[in-house]
């Protein structure tokens, strides 16, 4: 991927991140506050849209941006796993690797310096 490339030691945090999402953003505060997952994870997404109103406020925008990423990529994740059995959370945890892993191999294999590099890797994530 255009960030850096990815490497195993990434791709191993990003899976537990995500699966800390699900384990405990979810299931976990599901359980403690006797709700639904589908009720848990609406309030999570509002909150987080709401905290994204007041980032703005942030004096250091590159931490605002830091901030603001992680909290968006979260969003994005609680997003898709509304369209998932929450029970085979983890295969869509290996889906998103796989896909930030098969992103950064077209990349850095085929891509990288080709005058429509960018173009041609979001019409390759499109095409997954």
């Amino acid at each position: 991927m255009p960030l850096c490339g990815f490497n195993q030691k990434m791709l191993d945090g990003l899976r537990a991140f995500n699966e800390g999402l699900v384990e405990h953003g979810l299931i976990g505060r599901s359980e403690r506050k006797q709700q639904t997952i589908n009720d848990t994870l609406d309030a999570e997404l509002a909150d987080m849209q709401r905290f994204l109103r007041e980032t703005t406020v942030l004096r250091d925008p590159k931490m605002r941006r830091v901030v603001e990423g992680l909290t968006t990529y979260a969003q994005g994740v609680y997003q898709l796993l509304q369209e998932q059995d929450i029970s085979k959370y983890k295969q869509f945890v290996q889906t998103l690797n796989n896909l930030f892993e098969g992103m950064d191999s077209k990349y850095y294999s085929e891509l990288e310096g080709k005058p429509d590099d960018m173009q041609q890797l979001v019409q390759y994530l499109n095409n997954q």
